[in-house]
């Protein structure tokens, strides 16, 4: 669904970025906060999170309802750290009176372009790795108005760069690794045939490193490109190839060992191929894989985990979503009680 002739012109709307992890979200995130006037925000997918509870609020017409959830999350450690402390300084009354369509979706809304006028900017995005897999909830309950960026990058690379980064709730198996690329990009792309390319523009990680420039335009162009469009473009062609690295594409081929290599391509080997990567072991792709072999890969996946993971991390997000749960009971069971009394 790549399209590299977007017109330009076109009234500016709000931005998602999407991708597996360690695909190239976050650098291309910060390309667009440097460049574009748009600023977008990372949020640990906790507004994901809380529209899974959100049965337990509604309707979000009543403003006691809508007041409530706002408290939750204002509440909410990782709220509080990947939003509030990152620019959006609304007080919960504010962000209240700032909700112009009562829903979710105008919750969020109100919630980033808070965010982004805070950061000096017109327009807001969001960055989400895992977006493609969101569950329980048409996309277009969340942004109903935004389109969407799906960055794809080499599995290898992916998987490599997984495995090399520490202190991160990544996956560390080769074979595991490769499962979860596999499972975010056709996550991503399903959700790309869903919207059309009116609302869907698909990017190479190693395309983006090539061209940074066209590529760069390119989005800019397909999520609107306003009044001061050209001004824009020209500072993306005077600054943005000096601050590319090209030295991360094909990473693998330099230190992947031979082994990581075939089980990275046994597993990802047919996504890799659909999408124009070479595989060096094609006789590998889509081997099955025996019961002892699989049982030996979740031991190894295990030890991995404990040993490259921050446990406290782990735990504190665990008890997090813990608390989130009980509130947004609490929540359920005040509105039930007020309701009942109104009866």
């Amino acid at each position: 669904m790549s399209d590299t002739t977007r017109p330009a012109g076109r009234e500016p709307v709000p931005l998602l970025i999407m991708g597996s992890p360690r695909s190239g979200t976050t650098f291309l995130s910060q390309m667009v906060n440097r460049f574009l006037d748009h600023h977008v925000s990372r949020d640990n997918g906790t507004l994901l999170r809380f529209h899974r509870l959100l049965g337990r609020y509604e309707p979000l017409g009543n403003d006691g309802n809508l007041r409530r959830l706002i408290h939750d999350l204002y509440c909410d450690h990782f709220f509080t750290t990947r939003i509030r402390q990152r620019g959006m300084s609304l007080s919960e009354p504010q962000l209240f009176d700032r909700v112009r369509t009562r829903t979710y979706a105008g919750l969020i809304e109100a919630i980033f372009q808070a965010n982004a006028e805070q950061h000096g900017k017109r327009h807001w995005g969001y960055k989400r790795a895992s977006l493609g897999r969101a569950q329980g909830a048409h996309i277009d309950d969340l942004f109903p108005t935004a389109r969407f960026v799906h960055i794809i990058r080499d599995a290898r690379d992916v998987v490599l760069s997984m495995r090399n980064t520490p202190k991160v709730l990544l996956e560390r198996s080769w074979h595991f690794a490769a499962a979860d690329w596999v499972s975010h990009v056709e996550a991503g792309r399903r959700l790309g045939r869903d919207l059309g390319n009116d609302r869907y523009l698909e990017v190479r990680y190693e395309q983006f490193m090539a061209e940074p420039v066209r590529t760069l335009t390119t989005i800019f162009e397909f999520v609107g490109a306003g009044d001061d469009g050209a001004e824009r473009v020209a500072r993306i062609g005077n600054e943005l190839g000096r601050l590319i690295k090209r030295d991360t594409v094909e990473k693998w081929r330099r230190t992947m060992p031979p082994h990581a290599l075939k089980t990275v391509e046994r597993q990802a080997g047919a996504l890799m191929q659909e999408l124009g990567y070479p595989v060096v072991n094609v006789d590998v792709i889509r081997q099955p894989v025996s019961i002892p072999e699989l049982a030996w890969l979740h031991a190894d996946r295990i030890a991995r985990n404990l040993l490259t993971r921050s446990i406290p991390m782990m735990v504190r997000y665990r008890f997090e979503l813990l608390k989130a749960r009980r509130r947004s009971s609490a929540a359920e069971a005040d509105r039930k009680s007020q309701f009942s009394s109104a009866s």
